[in-house]
């Protein structure tokens, strides 16, 4: 079993943190950013199951080990994401995102397109139809701990393990209430639309079947955008990196280990 280790790098508004597998590994590293009022560590279970390559997941600005400040839209994250890269001397990498970290991960693709080798987007759309200002007044009524309780049963498929569940709820509610209705109001109003059509590397996009935030028909329209196949998933829901990391870790290294070939070949 890998050890996962903490780190921290500079970033464009404060520290950056996150988390990697310890040990010297050979071949190109995958890099894994979390949904909005997640952390690193939604992504433990995956990266342990990554260990043939070297594997980090960063906590954006606002969330986790990171410093809160400046935007929080997609092009901000995508900044705290090449922060780590130029921290940890990692010149390209896999790309691999849930939910509006599928955002980020696609806009650092398209400003940047020669350091990233592939995107794997889980659960992400091109746009959300949901209305800030009701969930931010829905977060102050309620108070983060019940708020984010109410969105996890939602985020998952029925039947999820509920210590997952708990779990998701305590790393929302890390932050101070004034950052996280920063967060929700910049995810809610983002449109990535415009940028999608630059990225040049190959693209996965994962959706499942019972995702209630971002549902297969918006998966779709990703996928269309990036000119890819959408691959729908039976028996998931919005996080379903959280819910089914075998699974996840295998699509993701099939997909990393295919667009390598790709780039070997010309």
């Amino acid at each position: 079993m890998e050890v996962v280790e903490q780190f921290c790098v500079a970033g464009p508004v404060g520290r950056v943190g996150g988390l990697r597998c310890a040990g010297e590994h050979p071949g190109i590293p995958a890099v894994f950013v979390h949904p909005i009022n997640g952390a690193a560590e939604h992504w433990s279970a995956v990266m342990r199951r990554l260990s043939g390559r070297p594997v980090i997941s960063v906590d954006l600005r606002g969330h986790g080990r990171s410093q809160p400040g400046g935007g929080y839209g997609a092009a901000d994250y995508a900044a705290d994401v090449e922060a780590v890269m130029n921290g940890l001397g990692i010149p390209h990498a896999h790309l691999v995102g849930a939910s509006f970290g599928a955002s980020a991960a696609l806009m650092l693709a398209a400003l940047r397109p020669q350091r990233v080798v592939s995107v794997t987007a889980i659960g992400g759309a091109l746009r959300v139809d949901l209305d800030a200002d009701a969930a931010v007044r829905e977060l102050h009524t309620l108070g983060p701990a019940a708020f984010f309780t109410k969105f996890a049963k939602v985020s998952f498929a029925p039947g999820t393990d509920p210590r997952v569940l708990a779990d998701t709820v305590a790393w929302a509610t890390r932050a101070d209430i004034s950052v996280t209705e920063q967060i929700i109001r910049a995810a809610f109003a983002a449109d990535i639309s415009a940028i999608v059509g630059r990225v040049v590397a190959p693209a996965l996009v994962l959706t499942g079947a019972q995702d209630r935030t971002c549902p297969p028909a918006a998966g779709a329209a990703l996928a269309a955008a990036l000119g890819t196949e959408c691959r729908v998933l039976d028996g998931h829901g919005h996080l379903l990196h959280l819910e089914d990391p075998e699974l996840v870790a295998r699509l993701v290294d099939d997909h990393a280990r295919r667009s390598e070939t790709r780039m070997e070949g010309g």
